[in-house]
């Protein structure tokens, strides 16, 4: 008697010690700020592409975790009415816990002057919890309330960004995307960023962009992040930077034409390393307004040709 009240308590501590970690992880993890500012700010799906962009980040992690994430976003701007539109998809998972998010987004461009832009972006859409009962065995009450405020829950969530961009180097940038929520707990997310980026060369090439982030969710404290990204045109980059978590981050990438490929790994060494030792995050991107321009181009280039 006493061994089987013995095997559910540890069961029911197992348990609990999983869903503790999966919130955590959902929380302390945002790996898609590693590619696209967009993914976080709404606003600047404006000036991130002026006609067709399409993201997917995709996170792998090992250890105690073992958790994924599946992010992926399309966008672009309608020029004639001066709106950015997109949609966002964003599905994190581990065994028993699922989350996933699906995201209308809009954004309005304000042009101060040359080289000067003020955005302003909203974003909505619903948020799905849950929890899936085939990793449990008998001993786990699934009618406990800690399981079932968990599982299978659907909210509306919306949120909005504004961003600034000075002479195309400067940019500021705030966001709220979890502002507004279906139930009646106020604990927004919010992020709050600054970068710079400083050209080189005769042709502006080479590129230096020190950044900061600070960003916070439901469940932690404030994070924050410093980085450091350098690169020539989109050819190749590398960018490395660290979290007040005690978090390394490592990065590179490149691309050619309108492909972009990055990878960036973190590394945990502090309090969190028992719920996220390392996490590995990819991004591809495509953007066809590099195809668009290119055909343009050479469509100028065979103009000229034919004057001649």
């Amino acid at each position: 008697m006493m061994k089987t009240h013995y095997i559910r308590i540890n069961c029911l501590i197992i348990f609990f010690l999983f869903i503790s970690t999966a919130v955590a992880q959902q929380t302390l993890t945002d790996n898609d700020i590693n590619f696209k500012r967009v993914s976080y700010n709404t606003s600047l799906i404006h000036s991130d592409s002026s006609q067709l962009m399409l993201n997917f980040t995709t996170s792998l992690g090992g250890d105690v975790q073992e958790t994924s994430r599946m992010h992926f976003m399309a966008y672009g701007n309608i020029k004639k009415v001066g709106i950015g539109i997109g949609a966002k998809v964003n599905s994190r998972f581990k065994d028993i816990y699922k989350t996933t998010s699906a995201e209308i987004l809009l954004s309005k461009n304000i042009k101060f002057k040359e080289k000067n832009d003020f955005n302003f972006g909203l974003n909505f859409g619903v948020l799905y919890n849950s929890i899936s009962d085939k990793y449990f065995n008998e001993y786990v009450e699934l009618e406990d309330v800690t399981i079932s405020q968990q599982e299978n829950k659907v909210r509306f969530i919306g949120g909005f960004g504004v961003s600034y961009i000075w002479n195309n180097s400067l940019e500021f940038g705030f966001s709220m995307p979890e502002l507004v929520k279906s139930n009646n707990e106020f604990y927004p997310t919010f992020f709050g960023n600054v970068a710079y980026k400083q050209r080189f060369g005769e042709q502006k090439a080479l590129y230096i962009e020190p950044t900061l982030l600070i960003y916070s969710t439901d469940l932690t404290g404030a994070t924050i992040e410093g980085a450091l990204k350098a690169g020539y045109h989109e050819y190749v980059w590398a960018k490395i930077g660290g979290r007040n978590t005690k978090t390394m981050l490592f990065g590179l990438g490149g691309g050619y034409n309108f492909i972009n490929v990055g990878y960036v790994m973190n590394m945990n060494f502090g309090d969190y390393s028992n719920i996220q030792q390392m996490q590995h995050n990819i991004n591809l991107s495509l953007n066809f307004l590099q195809v668009s321009n290119k055909k343009k181009t050479e469509k100028e280039k065979e103009i000229v040709i034919e004057e001649n």
